[in-house]
């Protein structure tokens, strides 16, 4: 056989069959790193989520939670007499002598039992109910002195304050609940608040807010904020936090999902029954005869993430002082937090 025959010859079935198996061996260990990347992604993707569900949940209630019991210039709860002149002043939209209120399912029921607007909303019994009541935005300072406790209130123009609005009127002497009763209260720069008007709800049992507000008085819109848990509408099977405001101001929606994937929720208050300004005891909503002892809260959230089987095998949690082993592979996270009612201490 000449030289040129020899160099001309192709690949032996051999050689062939070699270079496919190390070929397939290639592929398959990129494969596999491609795999474990991905992986390693979604699992990092799934914790990234809860991570920032839970931070963006705890930090709009605890934010809520400090400003509950505001009473103007001397904010603190049992040292400011507080007038109430809205027609229904212990409703629970309405109650805002009591900073907070919660309820928890036990047995099928709630307690303390659910009232108007709540036992709508249909909240699910695996997380409390939570009501906090606080202001909304900045106060307007009073431009003029009111000649009597019934005369209009005096504020600079704007848009924000309309019909309807519940407002706080507070100094350094007293706060007083009312309702802005005219027609266009911000832009006229006048609030009258008078009894017997139609088209607003709750009104006012009384016109006199018992003295004359002067120029160190403030107004403040005042809102009543709802957490609860409930099937989310945004993914299917899944359970979400909500909220519910009440008036909802500026054009925003009464009713908001504002996390999803949460699947617990528990909340445990302070209570200080010696008027010290510290929790004696801490108990859950069934336990609080009275809301305006509560000087504290703390937030337990249970989180899941959006798909099953992003981890190997079934996660166990610590819930309530017990270890839960769920059905599915979810990757799940509690979080808690530690909020002081700071409207409630000096």
């Amino acid at each position: 056989m000449s030289q040129s025959q020899t160099m001309a010859r192709g690949m032996s079935l051999v050689e062939l069959m070699i270079s496919v198996v190390i070929g397939m061996f290639l592929v398959a260990v990129m494969g596999s790193v491609y795999l474990g990347s991905k992986a390693t992604f979604n699992a990092q993707d799934s914790v990234s989520h809860l991570q920032d569900s839970g931070r963006f949940a705890m930090d709009t209630m605890a934010r809520d939670l400090r400003m509950s019991g505001f009473r103007g210039c001397m904010s603190q709860v049992r040292g400011t007499p507080l007038t109430n002149l809205l027609n229904t002043p212990t409703a629970l939209l309405y109650n805002f002598a009591e900073p907070v209120w919660g309820s928890r399912s036990s047995g099928g029921s709630w307690s303390p039992a659910l009232g108007t607007p709540v036992s709508g909303l249909s909240p699910l019994p695996a997380g409390d109910v939570l009501v906090v009541r606080r202001p909304v935005g900045s106060g307007w300072a009073l431009t003029a002195q009111m000649a009597a406790g019934t005369s209009a209130m005096s504020i600079s123009a704007t848009p924000n304050i309309t019909k309807g609005d519940l407002l706080l009127a507070a100094d350094c002497a007293g706060a007083v609940v009312l309702q802005a009763t005219n027609d266009t209260p911000g832009l006229s720069s006048s609030v009258a608040h008078l009894t017997g008007v139609a088209g607003i709800s709750p009104g006012l049992s009384s016109a006199d807010l018992g003295r004359g507000l002067a120029h160190d008085a403030s107004l403040w819109r005042m809102q009543t904020v709802i957490y609860y848990l409930a099937a989310s509408v945004r993914r299917g099977g899944q359970v979400a936090l909500w909220s519910y405001t009440n008036p909802s101001y500026d054009g925003n929606p009464s009713s908001v999902e504002l996390v999803t994937g949460v699947e617990r929720m528990a909340i445990t208050f302070g209570v200080d029954s010696n008027a010290d300004y510290a929790a004696d005891k801490f108990q859950g909503a069934a336990g609080v005869s009275d809301w305006t002892q509560v000087v504290s809260a703390r937030i337990d959230l249970l989180l899941s993430g959006n798909a099953d089987n992003s981890v190997t095998k079934a996660q166990p949690y610590r819930w309530d002082g017990a270890m839960v082993v769920p059905i599915d592979k979810k990757l799940r996270t509690t979080l808690s937090v530690a909020v002081s009612l700071r409207n409630t201490v000096p």
